[in-house]
Formats: C-alpha cells, sequence, structure tokens
C-alpha cells in the first residue's frame, strides 16, 4: 500500500532589502531537510505581497485572491480561522477618503500542505482552532512527526504514513 504525496507550499511575504528573515529561513531550512529525507514529497516556495486588493482588476500574478480564497474554503469546513494572521483591510485608495479598496494582508510566512496533487488541500499555517492558535512551528511539528512516523519500521511504514488530521 501506497501512502498519498505530499507536497508542502510555504509562501512568504516580498522579500525586503535583507531577504529572508532569520524566522523565515530556519522554517524553510527544516522543511528543506522533511523534503530530503520524507515525509514531503515536494516542497515549493513561492513569495506573495504582503497585501493584494480583493477586487478582480488588481493583477495578481502570484494567485493570491485564489490561494486566500483556498486557504478560507479550508479553514470554514474544518471550523478554524484564518484571522489574525491573514486580515482583511478597507484602504483610502485614491487619498481623497472616498475611495474605499478591500485588500486582504498576508502573514509573513504560511505552510498550506496538500495530498494527491495540488487540489487536496490537507492543512494551513497559521489559523486558529477555537482559542488554540496553530502556528507554522505547528505545522512543520506536525510534518516531522510524520517523519519520525517513516523511520520506525522503514520504508514499509513511510508507505502507510498519511497527513494526520487535526
Amino acid at each position: 500500500m501506497s501512502r498519498d504525496p505530499v507536497r508542502a507550499v510555504v509562501r512568504v511575504r516580498t522579500l525586503g532589502p535583507s531577504g529572508l528573515n532569520p524566522p523565515q529561513i530556519k522554517v524553510i531550512d527544516r522543511l528543506q531537510t522533511l523534503a530530503d529525507r520524507g515525509p514531503i514529497d515536494e516542497l515549493d516556495i513561492d513569495v506573495w505581497g504582503p497585501s493584494m486588493g480583493t477586487t478582480q482588476d488588481n493583477r495578481d500574478p502570484a494567485g493570491t485572491r485564489e490561494r486566500v480564497a483556498e486557504f478560507e474554503q479550508w479553514a470554514t469546513q474544518q471550523g478554524y480561522t484564518l484571522r489574525p494572521a491573514f486580515d482583511w483591510r478597507s484602504t483610502d485608495s485614491a487619498g481623497d477618503g472616498k475611495s474605499q479598496r478591500r485588500e486582504i494582508v498576508t502573514p509573513l510566512i504560511t505552510l498550506a500542505v496538500y495530498t494527491e496533487g495540488e487540489d487536496d488541500l490537507q492543512a494551513v499555517y497559521p489559523h486558529v482552532d477555537g482559542e488554540d492558535v496553530r502556528t507554522i512551528h505547528d505545522g512543520v511539528e506536525m510534518l516531522e512527526s510524520m517523519a519520525g512516523d517513516t523511520k520506525q519500521s522503514g520504508d514499509e511504514q513511510r508507505e502507510q504514513v498519511t497527513v494526520p488530521a487535526e
């Protein structure tokens, strides 16, 4: 019996003048180790901006609106929320006090875990479950625990690993 392939996608805000910050680098390094040794079969790192207008007339080359909508749908189905890590705000787009624009403010770093290809979203970090905040580090630890499971009984056990439900 083979396990479902696991794909992890890390999204970071637009890189600043100094590039990634140390916490982002640590998370990416831990995930890269899991991609090198298992259980992550594929690791993608994408950059999206710090905010994105929510109307379709705004350019969206990184697919931010689509990804956030996917993440919101997952959170709603699970009974979770993406706030406060993701925030929605209104801004004065023309500077005249009259033109309001809704925009999504993205977290510094986000982890999405997929199985069976990009269409099967299993988890998004960070998110809030009731009063419990699930951070990006919780997501990495969940994946690391899967790696621990794969070491217990060799390749046969590794093939039976699936993303645990929360």
